[in-house]
Protein backbone atom coordinates (compact mmCIF):
# COMPACT_ATOMS: atom_id res chain seq x y z
CA UNK A 1 0.00 0.00 0.00
CA UNK A 2 2.80 2.42 0.85
CA UNK A 3 4.55 1.54 -2.41
CA UNK A 4 1.40 2.76 -4.15
CA UNK A 5 1.61 6.05 -2.29
CA UNK A 6 -1.03 5.37 0.33
CA UNK A 7 -0.56 6.77 3.84
CA UNK A 8 -0.55 3.53 5.81
CA UNK A 9 1.25 3.09 9.13
CA UNK A 10 2.30 -0.08 10.92
CA UNK A 11 3.15 -1.12 14.47
CA UNK A 12 4.95 -4.17 15.81
CA UNK A 13 4.90 -5.59 19.33
CA UNK A 14 8.22 -6.16 21.10
CA UNK A 15 7.42 -9.78 21.90
CA UNK A 16 6.84 -10.61 18.24
CA UNK A 17 10.34 -9.38 17.43
CA UNK A 18 12.02 -12.02 19.59
CA UNK A 19 9.56 -14.89 20.26
CA UNK A 20 7.84 -17.46 18.03
CA UNK A 21 4.93 -19.89 18.24
CA UNK A 22 7.03 -22.65 19.82
CA UNK A 23 5.96 -21.17 23.17
CA UNK A 24 2.49 -22.63 22.60
CA UNK A 25 3.89 -26.16 22.47
CA UNK A 26 5.40 -25.94 25.95
CA UNK A 27 4.38 -29.02 27.99
CA UNK A 28 3.34 -26.85 30.94
CA UNK A 29 -0.14 -25.41 30.36
CA UNK A 30 0.46 -22.35 32.52
CA UNK A 31 3.56 -21.42 30.53
CA UNK A 32 1.87 -21.92 27.17
CA UNK A 33 -1.27 -20.07 28.27
CA UNK A 34 0.78 -17.16 29.59
CA UNK A 35 1.85 -16.43 26.00
CA UNK A 36 -1.68 -16.35 24.57
CA UNK A 37 -2.29 -12.93 23.09
CA UNK A 38 -3.66 -11.26 19.96
CA UNK A 39 -2.10 -11.41 17.50
CA UNK A 40 -0.52 -14.72 18.51
CA UNK A 41 3.17 -15.38 18.16
CA UNK A 42 4.00 -16.63 14.67
CA UNK A 43 6.30 -19.36 13.28
CA UNK A 44 10.04 -18.99 13.66
CA UNK A 45 11.51 -16.69 11.03
CA UNK A 46 8.58 -14.30 10.85
CA UNK A 47 10.24 -11.92 13.29
CA UNK A 48 13.00 -11.17 10.79
CA UNK A 49 10.41 -9.76 8.38
CA UNK A 50 9.13 -7.52 11.16
CA UNK A 51 12.65 -6.25 11.77
CA UNK A 52 13.00 -5.56 8.06
CA UNK A 53 9.76 -3.62 8.24
CA UNK A 54 11.22 -1.38 10.94
CA UNK A 55 14.48 -0.99 9.03
CA UNK A 56 12.77 -0.10 5.76
CA UNK A 57 10.31 2.33 7.30
CA UNK A 58 7.24 0.25 6.44
CA UNK A 59 6.63 -0.30 10.15
CA UNK A 60 6.77 2.85 12.21
CA UNK A 61 6.09 2.24 15.90
CA UNK A 62 6.64 -0.40 18.57
CA UNK A 63 4.39 -1.37 21.46
CA UNK A 64 3.53 -4.29 23.74
CA UNK A 65 -0.27 -4.27 24.06
CA UNK A 66 0.47 -4.64 27.78
CA UNK A 67 -2.46 -6.60 29.19
CA UNK A 68 -1.41 -8.85 32.03
CA UNK A 69 -3.42 -11.78 33.39
CA UNK A 70 -2.29 -14.01 36.24
CA UNK A 71 -2.07 -17.79 35.97
CA UNK A 72 -5.39 -18.27 37.76
CA UNK A 73 -7.14 -16.12 35.14
CA UNK A 74 -5.41 -17.87 32.25
CA UNK A 75 -6.56 -21.19 33.71
CA UNK A 76 -10.09 -20.36 32.56
CA UNK A 77 -9.08 -21.97 29.28
CA UNK A 78 -7.64 -25.16 30.72
CA UNK A 79 -10.14 -27.29 28.79
CA UNK A 80 -10.90 -24.83 26.00
CA UNK A 81 -8.07 -22.64 24.74
CA UNK A 82 -10.53 -20.17 23.25
CA UNK A 83 -11.46 -19.16 26.80
CA UNK A 84 -7.91 -18.18 27.75
CA UNK A 85 -7.92 -14.40 28.29
CA UNK A 86 -5.67 -12.77 25.69
CA UNK A 87 -2.82 -10.62 26.88
CA UNK A 88 0.79 -10.47 28.01
CA UNK A 89 2.88 -7.99 29.93
CA UNK A 90 5.90 -6.19 28.55
CA UNK A 91 5.62 -2.43 28.86
CA UNK A 92 8.64 -2.13 31.16
CA UNK A 93 10.81 -4.43 29.02
CA UNK A 94 9.97 -2.97 25.60
CA UNK A 95 12.80 -0.44 25.24
CA UNK A 96 15.53 -2.75 26.50
CA UNK A 97 14.44 -5.67 24.31
CA UNK A 98 14.25 -3.53 21.17
CA UNK A 99 17.62 -1.87 21.89
CA UNK A 100 19.33 -5.19 22.59
CA UNK A 101 17.92 -7.01 19.56
CA UNK A 102 17.82 -3.95 17.33
CA UNK A 103 20.70 -1.56 17.99
CA UNK A 104 23.12 -4.12 19.40
CA UNK A 105 22.72 -6.30 16.30
CA UNK A 106 22.96 -3.50 13.75
CA UNK A 107 19.33 -3.78 12.70
CA UNK A 108 18.61 -0.26 13.95
CA UNK A 109 20.67 2.85 14.56
CA UNK A 110 20.22 4.70 17.88
CA UNK A 111 18.30 7.41 16.01
CA UNK A 112 16.01 4.83 14.41
CA UNK A 113 15.44 3.33 17.86
CA UNK A 114 14.27 6.72 19.15
CA UNK A 115 11.99 7.09 16.14
CA UNK A 116 10.23 3.71 16.47
CA UNK A 117 9.90 3.88 20.25
CA UNK A 118 8.92 7.52 20.70
CA UNK A 119 9.03 10.20 18.01
CA UNK A 120 7.00 8.42 15.33
CA UNK A 121 4.20 7.64 17.76
CA UNK A 122 4.02 11.25 18.91
CA UNK A 123 3.76 12.39 15.31
CA UNK A 124 0.99 9.92 14.49
CA UNK A 125 -0.96 10.97 17.58
CA UNK A 126 -0.46 14.61 16.54
CA UNK A 127 1.25 15.58 19.80
CA UNK A 128 4.72 16.20 18.35
CA UNK A 129 6.85 18.12 19.36
CA UNK A 130 5.07 18.39 22.72
CA UNK A 131 5.97 14.71 23.05
CA UNK A 132 8.67 12.76 21.25
CA UNK A 133 11.29 15.51 21.15
CA UNK A 134 13.91 17.14 23.33
CA UNK A 135 13.31 20.81 22.65
CA UNK A 136 12.36 24.10 24.28
CA UNK A 137 8.69 24.01 25.23
CA UNK A 138 8.35 20.23 24.96
CA UNK A 139 7.15 18.19 27.93
CA UNK A 140 9.98 17.15 30.24
CA UNK A 141 9.43 13.42 29.67
CA UNK A 142 12.86 11.89 29.19
CA UNK A 143 14.75 8.63 29.49
CA UNK A 144 18.48 8.63 30.19
CA UNK A 145 19.83 5.55 28.45
CA UNK A 146 22.79 3.44 29.55
CA UNK A 147 23.94 1.48 26.47
CA UNK A 148 26.45 -0.50 28.53
CA UNK A 149 24.08 -1.42 31.36
CA UNK A 150 22.83 -4.99 31.57
CA UNK A 151 19.86 -6.66 33.17
CA UNK A 152 18.33 -10.12 33.23
CA UNK A 153 14.58 -9.84 32.71
CA UNK A 154 12.53 -11.88 35.14
CA UNK A 155 9.22 -12.06 36.94
CA UNK A 156 11.29 -11.94 40.13
CA UNK A 157 12.57 -8.43 39.43
CA UNK A 158 9.81 -6.82 37.35
CA UNK A 159 7.69 -3.99 38.72
CA UNK A 160 4.52 -5.39 37.18
CA UNK A 161 2.35 -7.33 39.61
CA UNK A 162 1.88 -10.08 37.04
CA UNK A 163 3.15 -13.56 37.82
CA UNK A 164 4.80 -14.25 34.46
CA UNK A 165 7.33 -12.59 32.17
CA UNK A 166 7.42 -13.58 28.49
CA UNK A 167 11.07 -12.46 28.36
CA UNK A 168 12.04 -14.58 31.38
CA UNK A 169 15.79 -15.17 31.64
CA UNK A 170 16.73 -12.93 28.72
CA UNK A 171 19.78 -10.79 29.48
CA UNK A 172 19.72 -7.45 27.69
CA UNK A 173 22.46 -4.88 27.21
CA UNK A 174 21.20 -1.32 27.11
CA UNK A 175 18.78 -0.22 29.82
CA UNK A 176 17.25 2.99 31.18
CA UNK A 177 19.16 4.49 34.09
CA UNK A 178 16.87 7.45 34.83
CA UNK A 179 13.35 8.41 33.80
CA UNK A 180 11.90 11.92 34.04
CA UNK A 181 8.14 12.47 33.85
CA UNK A 182 6.69 15.99 33.88
CA UNK A 183 10.07 17.24 35.03
CA UNK A 184 10.29 14.88 38.01
CA UNK A 185 12.56 11.89 38.50
CA UNK A 186 10.34 8.82 38.65
CA UNK A 187 12.98 6.13 38.15
CA UNK A 188 16.62 6.14 39.27
CA UNK A 189 18.91 3.16 38.78
CA UNK A 190 16.29 0.53 39.64
CA UNK A 191 14.45 2.67 42.19
CA UNK A 192 10.87 3.32 41.04
CA UNK A 193 9.57 6.62 42.43
CA UNK A 194 6.40 7.06 40.38
CA UNK A 195 3.38 8.30 42.34
CA UNK A 196 -0.09 6.99 41.55
CA UNK A 197 -2.42 9.62 40.15
CA UNK A 198 0.27 11.84 38.61
CA UNK A 199 -0.82 11.17 35.05
CA UNK A 200 -2.75 13.79 33.15
CA UNK A 201 -4.93 13.98 30.08
CA UNK A 202 -3.15 15.10 26.92
CA UNK A 203 -5.47 16.80 24.47
CA UNK A 204 -4.66 15.92 20.89
CA UNK A 205 -5.52 18.40 18.13
CA UNK A 206 -7.72 16.88 15.45
CA UNK A 207 -6.66 16.43 11.83
CA UNK A 208 -2.90 16.07 11.77
CA UNK A 209 -0.82 17.07 8.76
CA UNK A 210 -1.27 13.54 7.40
CA UNK A 211 -4.96 14.22 6.81
CA UNK A 212 -4.22 17.58 5.22
CA UNK A 213 -1.65 16.03 2.88
CA UNK A 214 -4.03 13.23 1.89
CA UNK A 215 -6.79 15.71 1.09
CA UNK A 216 -4.45 17.97 -0.87
CA UNK A 217 -3.09 15.03 -2.86
CA UNK A 218 -6.60 13.96 -3.80
CA UNK A 219 -7.37 17.48 -4.99
CA UNK A 220 -4.19 17.62 -7.07
CA UNK A 221 -4.95 14.28 -8.72
CA UNK A 222 -8.62 15.02 -9.35
CA UNK A 223 -9.48 15.14 -13.06
CA UNK A 224 -10.12 18.58 -14.47
CA UNK A 225 -12.48 19.49 -17.23
CA UNK A 226 -11.16 20.58 -20.60
CA UNK A 227 -12.83 23.76 -21.82
CA UNK A 228 -13.57 23.70 -25.53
Amino acid sequence: ARARGQRVYGEVLAGHLVLDDSVYRHPDFATAAAHVMSPPFRPKGNSEFLWRGLQSGNLHTTATDHCTFCAAQKAAGKDDFSKIPNGCGGVEERLAVIWDEGVNTGRLTPSEFVAVTSANTAKLFNIYPQKGSVSVGADADLVVWDPAGTKTLSVKTQFSKGDFNIFEGRTVKGIPSHTVSQGELVYVQGDLRAVQGKGRYIKRPAFSSNFAATKLRAEVLAPTAVQR
